[in-house]
């Protein structure tokens, strides 16, 4: 008898010229074929254990209520670092009960009470109806349930090693919901079942009435003696989510992701989402907690570490969004909770667009997600003071475990070094007012990881003419010898407008770094020359570009050369009172993607402010063709209005677009729409050849306790991606 009682337990890929030491976002095994599915258009969930990944197919028509069910634990991360307690040969493998209390402690199941003992059980939602409707068979998924009661089902499910058809005429039959997906999955499950053998010397409760017997109980690897034992040595689900959702012959195969999420009580959270393709886009939103939330009594829904907390739907060329958190209704909040850290991944079944849109500190913050992870980070421009508060902020969407070394360059050539640990699909981050090691001043940040993640940095300041709140990706791999930055500028001498370039050399030779500005009007090019940015080895520097007079007043691209050096470069732009901040791009691309945008014809130039510069490469980045390049940027509205515009660039030339001028031919198309309440957009950026496509945003007049400001993004990069 199968019962659920504690005793008896039943990318589009990119086209890169050069290699950027960076891997997919979530590298696992590869995703089914449609045609492995009995239905295209049914739910796919896969099961990542320390085995290997094995995927099922929901019967999403055949019994509705009992997947319905099954994918709400799975959206709630319940069975993520589960573990099977069940194995009998040639019968079953069940899971879906409990898990381990911590990483670091091992299965003690022979303790006494619960107050000793080191695993707990999942938290369950109401018992579901029966829905018997087809043959246990080798293969087949069905839920467990207690002995005698047909509508008891929870939490507990199991995979049928056999063709169990006496199952079938239980009280009522237990209902089969699934199947393995695929011959790779039950090559999977073929290695566990070869691999495991029944311990029964650990005195576990889920042995039940095959306590005793080495056919019946918890599994545990091949080899195994003892009474404790670790999550490695049990069959663990590390993870478990929804690859493919229900009503699409289409998996979720394009997956974004940006380190930073955090809910507060002064804190406004959103994410703007675009679909710039021709079909219908599903997607799900994944937030990945930093800490491990206690279990709390009774059957309470808890954060224990990954939830999916929105679903949904975007139609060809138009503009979406998600409200994560505010703090005016926490109770609407899509975060389950307020004070813990979180990454935010963003998995579609095609290209999407998203930005993070973050509110807080008095100020506004925003930035693309990324498509690419590495074992590499470069934070260029970290800040230690009075009235700073600066973070750094990474993502481990890997299934093992993160070690980090975090390498801080100084500029007198010292550096300073701190580890941190983070687990398998965590966020971690740190407080860089925090660090005791550091003192108050500047330095740019490496980090080095055993495995590849996402890292960033977030930086309030909350004094001064350069307040104001910014965020940014870091740099991945090896750097670069040149790189460039479409869009600075800077006011008259007495104005708070500025440029600072930071810029760290972690080589053993020392760098000459040349800077040069590229004007949008007829201008002669201004280069800063290399005595002025002689960088040592092993050190930092900065420079602000309006300390030169030439540039006072002027919009322009910023391009830099390092020689025969690879180093890292970003910039913090000052302006509004508020602070921008973008590294510079070594990478060009046919495609960029902006979810952020905004444009009132009646704010426009008074306290809302957007830009978007396009940057052509040509000879200075060593590529010879001379021709112009068509891009294309197109404008998707909430409704699914487009408005498209094509200009041609010429090769080491920027097309700056101003959509706060009323003269601005780009302005002119956006503000017309207004009058069919079309004010929100996505912006896709298409050409012919890879190009560098920045956007700027500011809005100075949001409301009431709602912080204003803006920040500066280069973009989702798809397409062809090209190493400059």
């Amino acid at each position: 008898m199968l019962k659920s009682s504690r005793r008896r337990l039943i990318t589009e890929p990119a086209a890169l010229l050069e290699q950027l030491e960076a891997r997919a976002l979530l590298a696992s095994d590869p995703l089914p074929s449609i045609a492995d599915l009995t239905n295209p258009n049914n739910t796919v969930v896969r099961l990542e254990t320390n085995f290997g990944d094995i995927d099922l197919e929901m019967f999403d028509q055949a019994a509705p209520g009992t997947v319905a069910n099954f994918l709400k634990y799975v959206r709630d991360g319940d069975f993520d670092k589960t573990f099977f307690h069940r194995f009998s040969q040639n019968f079953v493998l069940q899971g879906g009960l409990a898990r381990l209390k911590s990483p670091t402690t091992t299965g003690q199941f022979n303790g006494s009470g619960a107050a000793n003992q080191s695993w707990e059980s999942v938290p369950t939602d109401a018992p579901i109806t029966n829905e018997f409707n087809q043959s246990n068979l080798r293969w087949t998924v069905a839920m467990a349930r207690l002995g005698g009661q047909a509508n008891s089902a929870t939490s507990q499910f199991f995979i049928n090693l056999n063709d169990n058809t006496n199952l079938n005429t239980v009280d009522g039959g237990f209902t089969v919901f699934a199947r393995v997906a695929n011959t790779r999955s039950q090559q999977v499950i073929t290695s566990i079942v070869a691999g495991v053998t029944i311990n029964i010397s650990n005195g576990s409760p889920f042995n039940g009435t095959g306590q005793g017997t080495t056919t019946d109980g918890l599994p545990v690897r091949s080899g195994f003696t003892g009474t404790n034992v670790t999550e490695d040595q049990l069959v663990t689900i590390v993870d478990a989510e929804i690859i493919k959702p229900q009503g699409v012959a289409a998996f979720y195969t394009y997956k974004v992701v940006y380190p930073e999420g955090f809910a507060g009580s002064t804190i406004n959270e959103f994410l703007p989402l675009g679909n710039p393709g021709s079909t219908t886009l599903r997607y799900q939103v994944i937030v990945r907690s930093e800490v491990r939330e206690t279990r709390p009594t009774g059957n309470v829904d808890f954060w224990y570490r990954d939830k999916v907390v929105n679903t949904g739907t975007i139609a060809p060329n138009r503009r979406a969004g998600v409200t994560l958190s505010t703090f005016s209704t926490p109770a609407n909040n899509l975060v389950p909770r307020q004070g813990t850290p979180y990454s935010i991944e963003v998995w579609a079944t095609g290209p999407i667009a998203a930005t993070i849109s973050h509110y807080d500190f008095g100020s506004s913050t925003i930035e693309a997600f990324t498509r690419e992870s590495s074992t590499t980070w470069f934070l260029p421009d970290i800040r230690k003071g009075t009235g700073i508060n600066d973070f750094v902020v990474w993502s481990n969407s890997q299934d093992v475990p993160a070690n980090l070394t975090l390498t801080f360059f100084q500029e007198s050539g010292s550096t300073i070094e701190v580890t941190r640990s983070t687990e398998a699909f965590r966020r971690g981050g740190l407080a860089i007012s925090a660090l005791t090691e550091l003192v108050d001043g500047e330095y740019s940040l490496r980090i080095t990881s055993n495995v590849a993640i996402v890292a960033a940095s977030t930086g309030y300041k909350t004094t001064g003419n350069d307040r104001g709140g910014a965020t940014q990706l870091g740099l991945t791999g090896n750097g670069a010898s040149r790189g460039v930055l479409p869009i600075a500028n800077s006011g008259a001498a007495a104005s708070p407008v500025r440029d600072t370039v930071s810029i760290v050399n972690p080589n053993t030779a020392a760098a000459f770094v040349t800077l040069i500005a590229r004007f949008e009007d007829a201008t002669p090019d201004f280069t800063i020359t290399p005595s002025a940015l002689l960088i040592q080895p092993g050190t930092r520097s900065s420079f602000t570009l309006p300390d030169v007079s030439a540039l006072q007043g002027k919009r322009y691209t910023v391009l830099y050369s390092a020689g025969a050096q690879r180093v890292y470069v970003s910039t913090r732009h000052i302006e509004n009172n508020d602070i921008a901040t973008n590294p510079f791009s070594y990478t060009a691309a046919t495609r960029h993607d902006f979810a952020e945008g905004f444009m009132n014809a009646q704010r426009a130039g008074v306290d809302l402010f957007e830009q978007i510069a396009i940057y052509n490469p040509g000879q200075f980045f060593g590529i010879t063709d001379t021709a112009a390049t068509d891009v294309t940027v197109r404008f998707l509205f909430t409704d699914g209005f487009v408005v498209s515009l094509t200009r041609s660039i010429a090769r080491d030339r920027t097309l700056f677009i101003d959509l706060a001028n009323p003269a601005d031919e780009f302005s002119i198309a956006l503000r017309a729409q207004n009058a069919n309440n079309r004010f929100f957009f996505s912006v896709e950026v298409v050409s012919t050849d890879p190009v560098v496509a920045q956007f700027r945003h500011y809005d100075l007049t949001l409301g009431n306790l709602q912080p204003s400001g803006g920040d500066s993004t280069i973009g989702t990069q798809r397409g062809t991606v090209t190493v400059l």
